[in-house]
């Protein structure tokens, strides 16, 4: 029997920046798409400490390789797996690995 690494697939989206014109007319940005593979674990007691010191809980943690633009990942893109819409409150990129929190 061989245990698979990352036995789970997700995909991350999020809009990249967007522009203004010289009138001032904001034009948005075009969606990115990524498709992970990844290791997705439920969790029910972990807390992590926002930028104003308060304690945000989190329900999953997910490690995956790193993927190219993993950096530009902004906190707040989409994270589908198991049919579902999550919300990425955190991601760490590493050396080789990414760490994601929603």
């Amino acid at each position: 029997m061989v245990i698979k690494r990352y036995p789970h697939t997700a995909t991350i989206s999020y809009y990249g920046a967007g522009t203004t014109n010289s009138l001032g007319i904001y034009t948005e940005g075009t969606l990115v798409t990524v498709g992970i593979v990844c290791n997705i674990q439920p969790n029910t007691t972990r807390y992590m400490i926002g930028e104003s010191g308060d304690m945000i809980g989190y329900n999953w943690d997910i490690m995956s390789p790193l993927f190219t633009g993993a950096g530009s990942v902004p906190d707040d893109a989409k994270i589908t797996f198991y049919n579902k819409d999550h919300v990425i409150k955190l991601l760490y990129p590493y050396q080789k690995h990414v760490e994601v929190k929603c």
